[in-house]
């Protein structure tokens, strides 16, 4: 009979690490759980915030600009998929952070006039881009204040671009900004 070269484990010990083990696993799992947050005053204003920024950006009609001598652009945007998230801070000062996530898609279609353009029914053949739109927003602890945002454009054919968003263009009125989308 042949001897194993690791030293046997008395049964004793292979109890306490099964023990152990079996301790340590839900307390594992606990730790990464976090309490929901009641409903309070930075998730409900952030929801309507949400809410708002949804309903402005359900409105946007497309529109039609000059692009060059002879030539028009109609743009429009698909409806955008917006999604909101809160995120429970350890600072006193800032206790709330908000994150908005706006998906949509930009279409363009060109015409030798204004009125052409304006008669033109955008397809998904007229795609030009998707985008996604990040915007952070901080709670004081009595009002929602945004901090930054940034544009993801992926566009068929070429590399995608990361571009800041500064709070000029985010709170623009008209068919480019997403003034609905900034606190009141």
């Amino acid at each position: 009979m042949r001897r194993s070269a690791w030293p046997r484990r008395r049964p004793a010990t292979r109890t306490r690490v099964r023990a152990a083990l079996l301790l340590a696993l839900p307390l594992g799992l606990l730790a990464g759980c976090s309490k929901p947050e009641p409903t309070g005053p930075a998730q409900t204003s952030f929801a309507a915030l949400a809410s708002a920024c949804t309903q402005f950006l359900a409105a946007r009609q497309p529109h039609v600009r000059p692009s060059g001598p002879g030539e028009w652009t109609l743009t429009g945007y698909s409806p955008a998929l917006v999604q909101p998230e809160v995120t429970r801070t350890e600072s006193p000062v800032t206790p709330y952070v908000g994150k908005l996530v706006i998906k949509d898609n930009e279409a363009q279609a060109h015409a030798p006039t204004e009125a052409a353009a304006q008669a033109i029914p955008l397809t998904p053949a007229h795609l030009l881009s998707n985008r996604t739109h990040t915007f952070i927003y901080s709670f004081d602890g009595q009002q929602w204040r945004w901090q930054n945002g940034q544009r993801l454009t992926k566009m068929p054919g070429q590399n995608d671009r990361v571009e800041l968003v500064t709070l000029a263009e985010v709170s623009a009125a008209g068919p480019k900004g997403f003034a609905g989308c900034m606190p009141r």
